[in-house]
């Protein structure tokens, strides 16, 4: 059966799944009805097809896991024809479809009138939509240039308008660029020579019409020092087996210097990613841009200070339109610092893009900015192995996996509440740099640790925004840093080991969901307070072993005492010593067992992560 449709429209996608009928008196049941896939096309933009052309379907219901089938039959010029079209899913509303080049150029030119009929498959399910087409079908297309960009940057996209463009599976399109370059600074006059150019489309291609595109002015050809351009320039077209030159066009062009046009946000933290957008930029194998900042710091704490000397940042290069930088930090013994970051406030003044190339610098204009200093944020990445989840069976948990991780986070959250520290799940984009804390299932050390913060020496206000507990360091003679889940097995009094932490306690506990593991369906019934209890227990001993090793990572302890990575003997402290930490502590029995900061290491971590 396919899709419905009144007057064109195709009914909005559903699955139909089919059932069994059969009368109340019991005789021979009927065939199962068929099960239908259904979705819709809305419409499909084509004006001219050549061998490799693309084209977008726009509709709905294209779900992620049917499988697509596209073909065309209709006439060229009165010729019949059938193709069958390469397809990819973009999304649930977009199929891109491919004309292949062979069985196009078998086709020959003229005009294409006919239908095109996407099927899908699900499973059972099958279906299908249809939509008209009509399209001039080319072997080849003669491009024509309009205009060149009459302002040029080195190394960014200098747009070209004109005619019949080809992209993708077509071929190329390419431009021919030669003229004199005078230099402003002194009148020198150099040759402009550059072939075969690639032209690149628009990045939204959707309902491109072959009349534009882009390619990159590469700052060897005539360097980088602002001058005019006289000079023509050509399309030429490269498809499969087949080429076409377009007509010399002559066009005049400045060849401007760097400019910053705007930056990602307006405010960020140290670590935090910020984008500074523009043209002009160099760098990787072509050049250097640094960016100075010149201008007054007004501090939140009421103090204003101008940046002297400027600053010059060295930013990431990304491509000539785009640079990446975040703010860093170098703290003395008592945390302070001078450096942009390091506390908030409000710069304002001006940001000048500075290029250069074999020994020639080129400044451009200032931007006007005015830009807020967020106070320091520690974004750290929780990233859970999928050893973790399988080592969840040797605790009868592996049903949870879920609700363990869930409550690991909260207890890390609660732990760090008041302070700048944010969790994450997910792997950041918007910082640079963050820091990860795997946890996973076995000790790869082979020493049955509950966790180990594997980073270089104790990070006084924390510095480095960037630690992983994850992996094996060379700075720590390659032990792998981690939350190791397996190991809290040894906490068991009776599983043989001499752990002096053990407690018969984590035997009754978990020995109801080890003997006969916890599942979902379970939950509301009669076992549902036990394995709550088991999974918040193993909650608690993870979670605090995350905290404590994050702390390590942030610095801490402030005053050690037991050995130089941990607090002198106390009463319910996150950072003490691994046996100063007993089993009713790490697993929180009782509101009253809960481990808390020292007062020294709450206001050394409120000093270095402060909350706005």
């Amino acid at each position: 059966m396919s899709a419905v449709r009144w007057g064109g429209w195709v009914a909005p996608a559903l699955l139909l799944l089919a059932w069994a009928c059969s009368d109340p008196a019991g005789e021979d049941q009927g065939p199962d009805e068929p099960v239908e896939l259904v979705f819709a096309i809305d419409a499909l933009s084509l004006d001219r097809v050549l061998p490799g052309t693309s084209a977008d379907l726009l509709g709905s219901g294209f779900l992620e896991d049917a499988a697509w089938a596209a073909v065309v039959e209709g006439q060229v010029q009165g010729r019949p024809i059938e193709l069958v079209l390469d397809v990819e899913r973009l999304s649930d509303r977009a199929l891109r479809v491919r004309f292949p080049v062979q069985a196009l150029q078998a086709v020959g030119d003229g005009q294409l009138v006919g239908l095109l009929t996407l099927e899908g498959k699900l499973g059972e399910a099958r279906g299908a939509a249809e939509v008209a087409i009509s399209a001039m079908v080319v072997q080849r297309l003669s491009p024509r240039l309009d205009q060149v960009s009459p302002g040029m940057f080195p190394a960014s996209p200098i747009e070209v308008l004109g005619a019949d463009f080809i992209r993708g599976s077509e071929g190329q399109t390419l431009i021919d660029v030669r003229g004199t370059f005078v230099r402003d600074r002194d009148g020198e006059a150099r040759a402009l020579e550059a072939y075969s150019v690639p032209c690149a489309p628009p990045a939204e291609a959707a309902g491109w019409g072959r009349g534009s595109a882009s390619f990159v002015f590469d700052p060897a050809w005539v360097g980088i020092e602002p001058g005019h351009i006289q000079g023509e320039a050509r399309l030429v077209n490269e498809g499969p087996g087949w080429k076409a030159e377009g007509q010399w066009v002559r066009f005049e062009a400045d060849l401007l210097p760097p400019v910053i046009e705007a930056l990602s946000t307006p405010s960020a933290s140290r670590g935090q990613a910020v984008r500074i957008f523009g043209n002009g930029f160099l760098g990787g194998s072509q050049g250097l841009t640094v960016v100075r900042l010149e201008g007054t710091f007004h501090a939140a704490s009421g103090e204003s200070r101008p940046l002297n000397p400027p600053i010059e940042l060295a930013p990431l290069y990304v491509d000539g339109t785009e640079l990446l930088f975040s703010m860093t930090v170098e703290y003395d013994f008592e945390c302070q610092s001078g450096d942009l970051g390091a506390e908030p406030g409000e710069l304002v003044g001006r940001a000048t893009p500075i290029t250069t190339l074999d020994g020639v610098t080129t400044e451009g204009e200032p931007l006007p900015l005015t830009f807020e200093v967020l106070p320091s944020k520690q974004v750290v990445w929780l990233r859970f192995l999928p050893a973790f989840t399988d080592s969840l069976r040797l605790f009868g948990l592996r049903d949870f996996s879920r609700e363990v991780k869930a409550h690991i986070v909260d207890v890390v959250r609660r732990d760090y509440a008041g302070v700048n520290l944010e969790i994450r799940l997910e792997q950041p984009t918007d910082f640079l740099l963050y820091s990860t804390v795997e946890i996973g299932g076995p000790d790869p050390n082979a020493q049955q640790l509950f966790g180990l913060d594997n980073t270089s020496g104790l990070d006084r206000c924390n510095q480095r925004l960037d630690d992983k507990l994850a992996g094996r360091n060379a700075d720590s003679d390659g032990a792998y840093g981690g939350i190791f889940v397996e190991s809290f097995l040894q906490l068991s009094a009776r599983n043989g080991t001499d752990n002096p932490l053990a407690s018969p306690v984590f035997d009754e506990i978990f020995d109801p969901v080890i003997d006969q593991p916890a599942k979902q369906e379970e939950w509301g019934g009669p076992r549902q307070a036990a394995i709550d209890r088991a999974l918040r227990t193993l909650g608690n001993l993870v979670g605090n072993t995350t905290s404590h090793e994050i702390g390590h990572s942030l610095g801490l302890p402030v005053a050690p005492g037991c050995g130089p990575y941990h607090n002198a003997s106390g009463d319910r402290q996150i950072m003490d010593c691994g046996r100063d930490r007993p089993f009713a502590e790490r697993a929180e029995l009782t509101p009253q067992d809960r481990a808390v900061w020292t007062p020294e290491n709450r206001r050394y971590l409120e000093m270095i992560l402060p909350v706005r």
